[in-house]
């Protein structure tokens, strides 16, 4: 039996039994309107959520470090600021979490690695420093596999995070503890990365808005060589909060050479009118899917009325790929991966992370001639992309082939650990570098959540965010929650299987 299944949207019976009841599911704005009228503080705020933390992370493994007096201190700042009448920006005293591949400084970055010391770090990442210079409060970072090597959140360093929605199944990764804290109420927004779909794939799993911004769009410093095509970019309960956070990580970093010099515009999300939009839907995304699903076909499916109803004009159509973007894809992450076991000293290659060897050892017999031919047929996996998107300025298809599977595998049955075969629709965008979301769309007959993806064209983040609004409003699933957050014994969840 699954524990699955949500509190229904709408409903006001819900009694508050868990620690931080009262902030955890309010959103950005609701939070900075209570801080702006005196209804509470941000103090209020920072210290119910680190009880509820406390109370709840324990049933999923999200949280991998909690510093209270670093995040009260942040919190006190932001309420000196507010009783001033001097607040940073629409994200001053908001609560976030931070994925632990992003430095924070005063922090440990550990990375999900043996190999990485608990010592703080001395300087944010960039998207963290705008954070910080906006005023938000960091309540915690969040748990990741070993350098984001896996489609699971699972460390030797952390152990394994399972899935709010079904404890017995993983969140997805590489942002699974991101998505995890979210879905318990951890604050509202999250910070995730993305090098092959690590935050639309846990978005997808746990009923969450998450957005991979296209390459370039939330400057980055040090660039990642290992995974060239990753970017950092918000995750959320809702499409607005997600849309605020954007605005305030993509401010300007000199030092990152690809960040892009126009600033980012906030849509209008109120009721976004999609006339004018041309819109490709595909079941399959122009990718071979050696896993099918009918249930997520038909979810799927069931979003084109929803965006035509917003004015949006549909079509189906599927891109052409001039060949299967697995081939330059696995190239690219053998020869990461490889890179990665050759800075690691001999004697300690064998505490990295199962997958990172075995995928090292394959990238070991790459040669230049492997990467120059990877190189080239990116460049026409993005051409095609490009004629593609001339045509229409969004494409609808899936996220993944398979709801969440069991937290003991890190792949699908049938397939082998380093095999990302299995899920074909998510890196191809890595590789053309666009912008693409996954968006709630409605759950499994087993109660497992599933979730639509949306891919624009460069530049155009606020297409998606318009979109995915427009499916929002007309299908609310971000007000269904997991049911045993609403269960006066915490340990029930435990006992379900």
């Amino acid at each position: 039996m699954s524990i699955l299944s949500s509190i229904e949207a709408g409903s006001s019976m819900v009694v508050s039994r868990r620690p931080g009841e009262q902030f955890c599911w309010l959103g950005v704005e609701e939070l900075t309107h209570g801080y702006r009228t005196c209804d509470f503080s941000p103090v209020e705020v920072a210290r119910e959520l680190i009880a509820r933390v406390r109370a709840l992370d324990p049933m999923v493994n999200a949280i991998v470090n909690l510093d209270e007096p670093y995040v009260l201190a942040m919190a006190a700042a932001s309420e000196a600021r507010y009783l001033s009448g001097e607040a940073l920006s629409a994200m001053d005293g908001v609560p976030v979490t931070i994925k632990d591949l992003s430095a924070v400084a005063g922090m440990p970055k550990r990375r999900g690695s043996l190999l990485s010391g608990s010592e703080p770090v001395a300087e944010d990442t960039p998207c963290v420093a705008r954070m910080r210079e906006a005023g938000a409060v960091f309540l915690a970072k969040t748990a990741t596999p070993e350098g984001g090597c896996k489609v699971v959140t699972q460390s030797a360093v952390h152990g394994v995070t399972a899935n709010p929605y079904d404890l017995s199944k993983t969140p997805g990764g590489s942002s699974g503890g991101a998505a995890a804290a979210l879905a318990l109420g951890f604050g509202p927004v999250a910070l995730g990365s993305d090098g092959a779909g690590s935050i639309r794939i846990p978005a997808s799993f746990t009923n969450l808005f998450g957005l991979k911004p296209g390459f370039g769009r939330v400057p980055a410093f040090p660039t990642d060589t290992d995974m060239p095509h990753s970017v950092v970019g918000p995750m959320s309960r809702t499409v607005a909060d997600a849309a605020i956070m954007l605005d305030i990580i993509c401010r300007p970093e000199p030092r990152d050479p690809y960040a892009w010099p126009e600033l980012f515009e906030l849509p209008e999300l109120n009721d976004p009118d999609l006339s004018g939009l041309a819109i490709a839907y595909s079941p399959r995304l122009g990718c071979h899917a050696p896993l099918i699903d009918s249930e997520i076909d038909a979810l799927v499916a069931g979003v084109v009325p929803l965006l035509e109803d917003a004015g949006g004009v549909v079509a189906a159509e599927s891109p052409v790929w001039p060949i299967d973007p697995f081939e330059p894809f696995r190239v690219f992450w053998e020869i990461g991966c490889y890179s990665t076991v050759a800075a690691t000293p001999h004697d300690k290659r064998e505490i990295l992370d199962p997958i990172i060897q075995s995928a090292g050892a394959l990238g070991a017999s790459r040669s230049l001639a492997d990467h120059l031919t990877a190189s080239e047929q990116r460049l026409k996996l993005a051409a095609a992309s490009k004629a593609f998107f001339n045509r229409y300025h969004i494409l609808v298809g899936p996220v993944m082939p398979v709801p969440p599977y069991s937290i003991q595998r890190n792949v699908p049955e049938r397939f082998n650990d380093p095999d990302w075969s299995w899920c074909p629709y998510t890196y191809p965008w890595n590789l053309t570098g666009q912008p693409a979301a996954s968006v709630p769309i409605g759950f499994t007959k087993g109660g497992l959540p599933v979730g639509v993806q949306l891919i624009g064209r460069m530049g155009r983040e606020a297409d998606l965010l318009r979109a995915a609004r427009a499916i929002e409003l007309r299908r609310p699933l971000h007000l269904r929650r997991p049911r045993w957050l609403d269960d006066r014994d915490p340990t029930r969840s435990r006992r379900i299987t």
